[in-house]
């Protein structure tokens, strides 16, 4: 009893600490008890940024749900989901949101009540006005947009127009146990905190789309011999429609690690420029073969790391969405939105394959 009376008194002041220091930045004593557990992970600061960010999330599919939970619970200001489907019985075996009792219905309809029941506190908005509707006014009251299950030509589009507002877009899709997502976050820049090493880091570029602009220093308050240092790291991101036409690997890896490359990420970029090349057509086996030869070119890795067993798997698997190959992309992406809306941690950047067969997950910068 009295060490449940001590954690309470504890808690109680360190509410009232964070309160003091932290007034300007708007949130309640009950949000601070609420979100304890990851104030304390990620700051007060953080925090209360993601409170204040509006982000605009289109497709409430098996990764658009996954996204939705973690950014909800995560504490959120407000989200806008947009949704023109209805809940379909393919539906069922991947979006936990519905039910049977909801097919025939809007997806926004059937999820609303569900979604606001996880944070009462988060202000959502649903909207199931098609996305061709929407103009730009109405993508300008967002600080970020993630698009889930989209046809290339449309997610091409809305890069278009985030990159014109100067808005970070996220995009994710599936096919099946394999999926992908694109970060443009156009210009960022983080910092991050570490122990310096024997090496102290240096400012100057990293790789070609990441450089140090500034890195500061301090001392450890309970042991001098520490040195911490903030490093701030500049993040420039490219476009969509650049990305398919003109990514590649070469001088960013050696040979060997070219040699290494995953056949998700040519099946993945063939995938998808063919659905912007022939919208709509389906893509025979020795289309996508070819296709995938060609990007491995451009990519500068051996055509032997696609095998016909994953070509033929990508094809009959195209659009399909598997939950648990959605609660792992999803996850990730949720994390990341979370991490620079606090304006906290390096980002991703910028493309991102999932096999569901090796559960390899690796980043590429292009």
């Amino acid at each position: 009893m009295q060490l449940s009376i001590k954690v309470k008194e504890e808690q109680t002041e360190w509410i009232k600490s964070v309160t003091m220091d932290m007034k300007v930045e708007k949130l309640s004593e009950d949000e601070i008890a609420l979100y304890d557990r990851q104030i304390r992970l990620w700051g007060m600061t953080a925090q209360a940024n993601m409170r204040s960010a509006k982000v605009l999330l289109i497709n409430l599919g098996a990764i658009g749900s996954e996204i939705t939970k973690s950014i909800v619970l995560s504490g959120i200001g407000h989200l806008t989901i947009l949704d023109g489907h209805m809940v379909t019985e393919e539906d069922l075996g991947s979006q936990f949101f519905i039910g049977s009792e909801d097919v025939g219905q809007w997806k926004i309809d059937a999820t609303k009540e569900r979604i606001q029941d996880l944070n009462p506190r988060i202000e959502l908005n649903f909207d199931k006005q098609d996305l061709q509707e929407k103009d730009e006014e109405f993508f300008q009251q967002f600080d970020l947009v993630v698009a889930t299950e989209m046809q290339i030509d449309e997610a091409i589009k809305i890069n278009t127009l985030t990159r014109k507002l100067n808005i970070p877009l996220y995009v994710a899709g599936s096919n099946g146990l394999f999926a992908y997502v694109f970060i443009d976050l156009i210009e960022f820049i983080s910092e991050d905190e570490k122990l310096q090493s024997v090496r102290p880091t240096t400012v100057g570029p990293i790789s070609s789309n990441r450089s140090i602009i500034e890195v500061t220093t301090r001392k450890d308050e309970e042991d001098e011999k520490k040195t911490y240092e903030r490093i701030k790291t500049k993040n420039c991101y490219r476009p969509l429609n650049e990305v398919l036409s003109t990514a590649t690997l070469k001088e960013k890896m050696t040979q060997r690690q070219l040699k290494r490359v995953t056949s998700i990420l040519p099946l993945t970029l063939s995938l998808l420029q063919y659905g912007l090349n022939q919208k709509g057509k389906a893509i025979s086996f020795e289309q996508m073969k070819r296709d995938a030869a060609v990007w491995c070119e451009n990519l500068g890795v051996p055509a032997t790391v696609v095998k016909d067993d994953y070509i033929q798997q990508f094809i009959k698997q195209k659009g399909i969405e598997f939950a648990p190959v959605a609660a792992i992309i999803g996850g990730a992406v949720a994390q990341d939105v979370i991490n620079i809306l606090g304006k906290r941690l390096s980002p991703l950047n910028n493309f991102i394959v999932f096999d569901g067969i090796t559960l390899d997950m690796p980043l590429f910068e292009f």
